[in-house]
């Protein structure tokens, strides 16, 4: 839906993002950019380590064996900041991610943040609030705590996230080398914005659409009751709700752009924009960042803008741990990375060392693997063994052992049983020509599926996967 990816094959409803073009017209934009590991947290951990996560473990902390991103920057002289208004990084199951920064300011109150405790009238709720307190019982009144004093745009999320990181440039960015992680939870739910966002793409009334769809079952939600009642107006209210939210961070993305104009930080600092993972908005009849992920939520943004380099678009395949040694590079602090590789090269226009595919996936789901022509998702046995590998036993965990079980790492984690998620059977796609991936080609190509499944296995290999996930993934 931005600018930038407009003319790419399945792009829709393109949404004007002028400050995201204007990244476009002077950095390098990755076309085959994916997701390593999702949701939030584990596409955070890559990010800040370059070590893989989905196959070995699923949403927590830092591992204390992590290499953080910012104390290898600091070890190199960079003043470290992140603003953020992430709430999940001052979670209880997600600690250790700001603690490494020189300075971190946080954001507070999005989604379910814990931050107001305020008792509300037992009556006469917003009629928004009430939409949403009717399929995510408890959390739309917890959310409105947090916003109910929201007056205009300024006092939204993602224009105080931007501001801060506006403010911390003006007093930061003489320093000869620092490393800023402005981090904007928006585009997310609840896509609750302010005019003229809110109306900017519809003129439905707001109090009559539910503006936090339930998309995961059992954890406040409703799903299947609300696909039941969901009708067209429902759908596209949703998707203009996001939209408005989106040209609202992009808005604000411009004054931090704007930071860069004025201090001439373009000529020798380098900007990345990218994300954790997409949203489906409807499409296949699902909300969210589900497995099986298919290109809507796997396929995700990547420009890079490095001083001295031209505009140019790369179709070579990166993934999410190699941001980590990107940056480090930059940064010319040690950048050896578990599995990421530098995009340095690729932002310069050099060829090697392209990857030849990469995996992807949620922790518990199966493996999907893309080589960029074809996409091949993994089925699974949810009565084979699953295990976490993990330094931290954040609950009570029957059946935990502790060893040294992971490749390179040489202090002992604990591996923990876990079960798996309800299994979804095998799937191949042909990107080319179905860039929608509506229809599953696995019967009519057995030899692509044969030899996606031989390059799945190399590449788990590679990364030194546990043994028990080729079963799992029925993978021999």
């Amino acid at each position: 839906m931005i600018g930038p990816y407009a003319n790419t094959p399945g792009a829709r409803d393109t949404v004007l993002t002028p400050n995201m073009d204007r990244l476009m017209e002077r950095g390098v934009v990755f076309d085959n950019h994916f997701i390593g590991s999702a949701p939030c947290m584990p596409a955070r951990r890559e990010l800040m380590t370059g070590r893989k996560e989905f196959l070995w473990r699923g949403w927590g902390p830092m591992e204390p064996f992590d290499e953080h991103i910012a104390s290898r920057a600091s070890a190199a002289g960079a003043v470290t900041a992140m603003v953020t208004d992430h709430y999940h990084y001052w979670e209880y199951p997600a600690h250790g991610y700001l603690e490494r920064f020189d300075g971190v300011t946080m954001i507070r109150g999005h989604e379910m943040d814990i931050l107001n405790t305020d008792k509300l009238p037992g009556e006469g709720l917003p009629g928004w609030v009430e939409q949403i307190e009717r399929w995510r019982p408890g959390l739309g009144a917890r959310y409105y705590r947090n916003v109910k004093q929201f007056g205009g745009e300024e006092d939204f999320f993602a224009p105080k996230t931007f501001s801060a990181a506006c403010d911390w440039l003006d007093g930061n960015h003489g320093h000869p080398k620092f490393l800023l992680w402005t981090e904007c939870f928006d585009v997310h739910e609840p896509f609750h914005v302010p005019e003229p966002y809110r109306s900017m793409f519809t003129d439905k009334d707001p109090d009559k659409y539910n503006c936090w769809p339930p998309y995961q079952e059992g954890f406040h939600g409703h799903t299947a009751e609300w696909w039941a009642q969901a009708d067209s107006d429902q759908i596209d209210f949703v998707r203009s709700q996001y939209k408005g939210k989106l040209a609202m961070a992009d808005a604000h993305l411009g004054k931090l752009l704007d930071r860069m104009d004025k201090y001439d930080l373009w000529e020798n600092t380098v900007l990345i924009l990218t994300t954790d993972h997409g949203h489906e908005l409807g499409e296949k009849e699902r909300f969210g960042k589900q497995s099986p992920h298919y290109d809507l939520s796997a396929n995700i943004p990547l420009i890079v803008c490095a001083p001295g380099v031209k505009p140019a678009r790369v179709s070579a395949l990166t993934t999410a741990v190699d941001i980590y040694p990107t940056v480090l590079e930059v940064l010319d602090a040690d950048s050896a990375a578990p599995h990421g590789r530098s995009l340095l090269p690729l932002v310069r226009g050099e060829s090697g060392g392209e990857r030849e595919a990469v995996v992807y996936g949620t922790f518990g789901c199966g493996a999907t693997l893309t080589d960029g022509n074809y996409t091949y998702h993994t089925g699974w046995d949810a009565d084979r063994e699953l295990n976490q590998y993990t330094a931290f036993m954040l609950d009570p965990a029957p059946g935990a052992v502790g060893g040294r079980f992971i490749p390179g790492v040489g202090c002992p984690v604990w591996k923990i049983p876990r079960a798996s998620a309800a299994p979804v059977g095998e799937m191949l796609f042909d990107r080319t020509a179905d860039p929608g991936q509506a229809v599953n080609i696995l019967s009519e190509r057995p030899d692509i599926r044969e030899r996606m499944r031989a390059l799945l296995v190399r590449e788990m290999e590679r990364e030194g996967v546990p043994d028990e996930q080729y079963d799992r993934l029925n993978l021999r």
